[in-house]
């Protein structure tokens, strides 16, 4: 039974670490749309395709996947602190 909750809780500090790097690639991701959204959208010749329509509605969907990517973050990184938390506690149990 012990090698089962070794290993078990190896997985789960794994799965822990894993959405703790996907909660830092969250924030990466955000800050790259940022950039693009600054530079393509926020600037002068953006503003006037967005008002003429020029930019097809990408500077909202841009605007819509980074609200999305947000909602992502808090969710994993609570995620990945429970799950290292209770992998080391079945490791340290072992």
């Amino acid at each position: 039974m012990s090698k089962f909750g070794t290993f078990g809780g190896a997985i789960i500090l794994i799965v822990g670490i894993l959405a703790f790097i996907g909660f830092l690639a969250t924030g990466a991701f955000v800050d790259y749309i940022d950039g693009e959204l600054e530079e393509n959208c926020d600037s002068t010749s953006g503003q006037i395709g967005q008002i003429t329509g020029i930019d097809e509605g990408q500077c909202q969907d841009g605007r819509n996947t980074r609200e999305m990517v947000i909602s992502l973050q808090t969710p994993l990184l609570i995620f990945g602190g429970l799950m290292s938390l209770s992998g080391g506690l079945i490791i340290f149990k072992s």
